[in-house]
């Protein structure tokens, strides 16, 4: 008897190729991730102008030394109010130097104010805050009226000792200031997308 051979298995149909959705892909280098600023209908935030950069640390570091200066005048106030009266070589007793000391130390604190504001209003334009862009504005606006005047009596006293130093630091201030005004009003899309 001849050996039976197994029946032939018949051939297996290829089976048609399974879909797999495609693997996930880690962002590269400078591609957002989805749903980021530059997807969906979304644009970037516009780069922050050069002149509101300049104009926000032009605050900030003069707000820096207004609250240096204001310190000073607050201590030397205190001082000042604590020593009470100044006896004369004659024996007499002035009087007001607990007021005058008072007044200076309230100048101080005031001066101190304005300087936290300028650090605050500096700091908010560089984060593209729009209270910070208003309270520059405000400030230095106000300082460029008072630079204004200030430039009049330095060229007034041009002619005395210190008029010209006097005159340059004025102007610098004025120029400071305007161009931190002109940059912070000009500025209104940096601002308006924050």
């Amino acid at each position: 008897m001849a050996e039976q051979q197994p029946p032939a298995q018949p051939p297996s149909p290829q089976q048609p190729p399974q879909w797999a959705p495609p693997p996930q892909q880690q962002p590269g280098w400078g591609t957002p991730p989805q749903g980021a600023w530059g997807q969906g209908g979304y644009s970037a935030p516009p780069p922050r102008p050069v002149g509101v950069t300049i104009g926000a640390i032009w605050l900030i570091v003069l707000g820096i030394l207004w609250i240096l200066g204001g310190a000073a005048c607050a201590i030397g106030g205190g001082v000042i109010g604590g020593l009470g009266g100044v006896t004369t070589d004659e024996g007499t007793t002035i009087p007001g130097l607990g007021a005058l000391g008072g007044a200076i130390a309230v100048i101080g604190i005031i001066v101190i104010i304005i300087g936290v504001l300028q650090i605050a209003g500096g700091a908010g334009a560089l984060g593209g805050r729009g209270w910070g862009r208003w309270i520059g504005i405000v400030i230095s606006v106000i300082f460029v009226v008072f630079g204004i005047l200030g430039v009049l009596t330095s060229l007034g006293a041009l002619n005395q000792q210190g008029g010209t130093f006097s005159l340059v630091f004025q102007i610098v201030i004025l120029v400071g200031y305007g161009f931190t005004a002109y940059a912070f009003l000009t500025a209104s899309q940096y601002f308006s997308r924050r």
